[in-house]
């Protein structure tokens, strides 16, 4: 997303960082440009599709393995835990992510593979690490840590049977593409690792999400 070929970009995304308003709901959500991109610098928390569709909340394990199984959209707190919410976020399945009611808030996209792979590319020409996305309260007071202000917390991620794991180690984000039927690609941040990892899950899982201004 280059800023040149952007002439529908609104005059404050010009700066660095800001804030902001979900229409949906009022949510105030950090955003933060890193190289040419503009991210949200926070974890999708929102309970609706764009068009004001409801997406499943699923607490039990059964409850989140027959979301997987009937490929419905779906979303979680971490640990069923609302108070973890305001900080990591919903966790969503995949098939929330691929709705095409559309997830995202308005002006804002799901990131594609190829959004990714710029994101680690300005990294590297950055000379920085994972360690320059990840918040002090992830990783620790590292030298470089959060320098770009992205804010990737230790989110966690839910399994497709149910189980819940990897707070504080883990920060998983979907991309909106597919690796095959059954899973799709996704980017990994795991603590006192300096490499990103890029992978994909089941489907079924369930991820945070952050969004990418169009």
């Amino acid at each position: 997303m280059e800023f040149s070929n952007q002439h529908k970009m609104n005059s404050c995304y010009e700066k660095d960082s800001g804030i902001f308003i979900d229409e949906r709901d009022s949510k105030k959500y950090k955003w933060v440009r890193v190289g040419n991109q503009v991210w949200m610098a926070q974890n999708l928390n929102e309970p609706h599709f764009k068009n004001g569709d409801p997406i499943k909340q699923t607490r039990t394990l059964e409850e989140w393995k027959k979301a997987g199984n009937t490929c419905t959209p779906a979303w979680c707190y971490y640990n069923n835990d609302s108070v973890l919410g305001e900080k990591f976020g919903k966790l969503y399945n995949w098939y929330a992510v691929n709705d095409p009611r559309g997830l995202a808030p308005k002006g804002w996209a799901l990131p594609s593979n190829a959004d990714f792979q710029k994101l680690l590319r300005t990294l590297s020409k950055m000379d920085k690490d994972a360690m320059a996305l990840q918040h002090d309260s992830f990783v620790g007071a590292y030298p470089d840590s959060d320098a770009l202000k992205f804010h990737a917390y230790g989110s966690g991620y839910r399994k497709e049977g149910g189980a819940f794991a990897g707070k504080d180690e883990y920060a998983s984000y979907w991309s909106k593409d597919t690796a095959n039927a059954y899973s799709a690609n996704a980017l990994y941040l795991n603590k006192d690792k300096f490499e990103p990892l890029w992978g994909s899950y089941y489907k079924s899982g369930g991820f945070s999400v952050r969004c990418i201004k169009q």
